[in-house]
């Protein structure tokens, strides 16, 4: 039996994602950040001040214990040094995602060495000439991989993060050896998402539920060569691809209503149901977070589900894979995940031992 929707009041989530700005210099294709789908706008960037008291807010609200900090690219914020110094004094345990390009060891001592608990960095490619292509940005590899080395130098520990795109899925072998060469703590292997500019490259980097499967045997087999912790953060629906068979990597289904959330609040205070979403579920500048999460449009989003998915023994978990890129790309969270929808007619029966 799979577990039903998840009981109303939906709980403060254990963590947030908090967008600290929506510029970026790099240009990646895959890019899902909401404010790049059709007809959406950049959201405006709150002041120091101003950014600092909604996080304020947040912290005394929730009493989550960990924020992860991204963008947009959260270093183009001169004042990111103050915003990671005041959340690193209320105890709270951060994350960094970021691309690299500006963290050299002067960035990284603005910082400081005890604040932020992991790095996220991503490392699209084994070589300099994709993984610069993939970012958009000459010289980001030979950037990013300075940063790793400069953080791994000073103790930090670091988790480097491979997007599983068409063009990219013959360099997992040679970015996990980079990973092991450098001593990355772990990898993150995301299946590419929809969404944002990615939506309008769906054809060009969509793998097929086969080339994943392909791929993800091989990023099982190096995890345990190599002792490299693994894991796929965007649904994998288990219906197109066999995550059963995987002892070393992890999976996750859409948390949303549970404490395992990742509600993002966005650089204007407003907070949406995942980064990949653009729907705006309240105001937390003029909204309690308990008034925002008891408000229909969550419910609504909770709730939502393809039609395709009805009946299916994980439908409630599994939920049809991101509703959020369905939204992005259909324009409703009720809509097939494009993944899914591409595929539907390579469907399997998901087999009694899956989770």
């Amino acid at each position: 039996m799979s577990a039903g929707p998840p009981p109303r009041p939906y709980p403060f989530p254990r963590g947030f994602v908090v967008e600290l700005t929506a510029r970026c210099d790099h240009a990646c294709g895959h890019c899902y950040n909401a404010w790049k789908n059709p007809g959406q706008r950049a959201p405006a960037q709150l002041n120091t001040t101003d950014t600092l008291a909604v996080l304020d807010r947040l912290l005394d609200q929730s009493g989550c214990g960990l924020l992860t900090l991204t963008g947009g690219e959260p270093l183009l914020r001169t004042d990111l040094p103050e915003i990671v110094a005041h959340l690193h004094g209320r105890g709270v345990k951060l994350n960094l995602i970021c691309h690299g390009g500006h963290l050299d060891d002067a960035a990284i001592a603005r910082l400081g060495l005890d604040t932020i608990t992991t790095w996220e960095l991503p490392l699209l490619a084994g070589n300099r000439t994709l993984h610069d292509a993939l970012s958009g940005k000459p010289g980001a590899f030979d950037r990013v991989t300075g940063a790793i080395a400069a953080l791994k130098g000073a103790g930090q520990r670091v988790v480097a993060v491979f997007v599983a795109m068409r063009p990219n899925l013959d360099q997992l072998e040679r970015v996990v050896e980079l990973c092991v060469a450098l001593g990355v703590d772990g990898l993150m292997i995301n299946r590419f998402n929809p969404g944002g500019e990615g939506g309008r490259h769906i054809d060009t980097l969509q793998a097929s539920p086969a080339e994943l499967t392909a791929m993800l045997d091989q990023a099982e087999e190096l995890g345990q060569r190599w002792g490299l912790p693994m894991a796929c953060s965007i649904a994998m629906p288990p219906c197109l691809v066999p995550t059963e068979r995987y002892a070393h990597l992890s999976f996750g289904f859409c948390a949303l209503g549970t404490e395992r959330a990742y509600y993002t609040l966005d650089p204007a205070g407003r907070l949406r149901p995942c980064n990949h979403s653009p729907t705006v579920l309240g105001d937390l500048r003029t909204q309690s977070l308990r008034e925002i999460l008891d408000g229909p449009t969550l419910e609504a989003y909770v709730q939502a589900r393809p039609e395709a998915c009805g009946g299916c023994r994980l439908e409630h978990s599994c939920q049809g894979g991101c509703k959020a890129a369905a939204e992005a790309c259909s324009g409703s969270p009720w809509r097939v995940d494009p993944f899914l929808e591409a595929f539907v007619g390579q469907r399997r029966e998901v087999p009694p031992t899956q989770p």
